[in-house]
């Protein structure tokens, strides 16, 4: 056969092409308009219908105790009210109360309304820095939230994970904005303090990243201090290390797979930290396992920024975006408080880092970004399932067949959170070594 005549391969190859060039050429600032809309539109759909039908544990239970607290912080002030949340927060789920006239429906309303329009922005964010044009990444983040579900709006976690992925956005061109991006998250969540290290990686950057994280970050904290005092300053911290064992962390996978066998062994109910935690032998046990896998967890990030401040020549966005994404990653895994909405929190980082592919030093590493989108969209797709599609059924409510179901999902979900944080540390390990090794176009052209 002469190198002019065609394989298979390649008329496969300019197959997958053609459909591609016709999805792409059809891809605008209106087909972005269209999926958000009609995406969202689903998700609220879905959102009252399963608030309408459970109204024990409905998707919106979370944000009418942000308003019974709201309430009552007219009358306990804020040293007392939602000791469980960094101060800043009190003040933004203030916003919708005033929103909302005072009332419950319309505080409600005015909640998911900010979110949406977090998200809108969001992936209008993405949209101008893809060049104005419609990439991959503004469709994983129409697809991610899409998946994790309503729950995305009935929490106010979409913010960590809005500023996460844009000051990835910003960190070339604006770096200040970056760094202050990081320190209103770490105001609000504080886990986003642990990514300023991998963003001031970068020489160039490293001051106006610093400076803007400073001056929002710690003004915050001294706000937050003088408005609340020291004890509520570090209130949400104690709140978190106090808490038991949450039934849908990683942590308590395998004692809820023998709970699922032997319900009555272990008991599982609501604690006054709001959240449904195990009860019962061997809890104790995994706790510790928890705590442990936290500080490995930190050791890990802390030899990941090392090595970020020792690439040779400067770090690459990429890599920058990788620690940060292994950061969040290793977060959420080692957490024994592990909530569903805490999937959201890969979603900036992820569409930032689909973004950058363009700039990996490899065609190689340009797909394993591509396999950790798809990746967290089937994560994100498993704990929709998780909660709330199977959440009653998880608490052994729906009978034994559902709890197997649930106990089940949650358990692969779990595993496939292990093994995507592995893959992200390995990745950015890789790619922040100090003397990165240079592909031959041979091997490119073989890949």
């Amino acid at each position: 056969m002469s190198s002019a005549e065609p394989t298979p391969a390649a008329d496969s190859s300019r197959e997958r092409s053609g459909l591609v060039g016709w999805w792409q050429a059809r891809r605008s600032g209106r087909t972005v308009v269209i999926a958000w809309l009609v995406t969202r539109l689903l998700m609220l759909v879905v959102m009252t219908i399963l608030d309408t039908t459970n109204k024990t544990r409905p998707v919106t239970g979370d944000v009418l105790y942000y308003q019974r607290k709201i309430v009552g912080l007219f009358e306990v002030g804020l040293p007392g009210t939602m000791m469980e949340y960094p101060t800043p927060v009190v003040w933004i789920l203030t916003l919708p109360y005033g929103a909302g006239f005072g009332s419950q429906v319309g505080y409600v309303v005015a909640f998911v309304i900010l979110m949406l329009a977090l998200d809108a922005a969001f992936t209008y964010a993405l949209w101008r820095s893809a060049g104005r044009r419609h990439d991959l990444a503004v469709d994983f983040w129409i697809a991610f939230v899409f998946l994790v579900g309503p729950l995305s709006y009935g929490r106010f976690d979409i913010i960590p994970a809005v500023l996460a992925g844009g000051a990835l956005l910003a960190a070339r061109t604006r770096p200040w904005i970056a760094g202050a991006l990081i320190g209103l998250g770490a105001a609000i969540k504080l886990w986003p303090a642990l990514l300023i290290p991998a963003l001031m990686a970068d020489k160039q950057r490293r001051k106006p990243t610093a400076i803007g994280f400073v001056v929002v970050g710690f003004g915050l904290a001294l706000v937050s201090l003088i408005a609340g005092g020291m004890t509520r300053l570090f209130s949400p911290l104690t709140w978190q290390s106090d808490r038991g064992l949450q039934i849908e962390s990683v942590w308590a996978s395998p004692l809820m797979l023998v709970r699922m066998v032997d319900p009555q062994g272990w008991l599982v109910e609501i604690s006054k930290y709001q959240a449904f935690e195990i009860f019962g032998p061997g809890v104790g046990v995994w706790q510790t396992a928890s705590n442990i896998a936290t500080v490995a967890g930190l050791v890990t990030i802390v030899l990941l920024w090392v090595r970020a401040f020792r690439v040779r020549g400067g770090v690459s966005p990429v890599a920058v975006a990788l620690v940060v994404l292994a950061t969040v990653a290793m977060m959420i895994i080692t957490n024994k408080t592990l909530s569903p909405q805490y999937l959201l929190w890969l979603g900036g980082p992820v569409a930032a880092l689909l973004l950058l592919r363009t700039q990996a030093a490899t065609p190689g590493l340009r797909r394993w970004i591509v396999r950790l989108a798809v990746a967290a969209l089937v994560l994100a797709g498993l704990t929709q399932l998780v909660y709330p599609l199977l959440y009653d059924s998880y608490l052994n409510l729906t009978g034994p067949v559902g709890l197997v179901v649930a106990t089940l999902v949650t358990t692969v979900r779990n595993l496939g959170l292990l093994g995507y944080t592995v893959a992200t540390v390995f990745l950015a390990w890789r790619t922040t070594s100090s003397s990165p090794a240079t592909p031959s176009p041979a091997a490119d052209a073989g890949r």
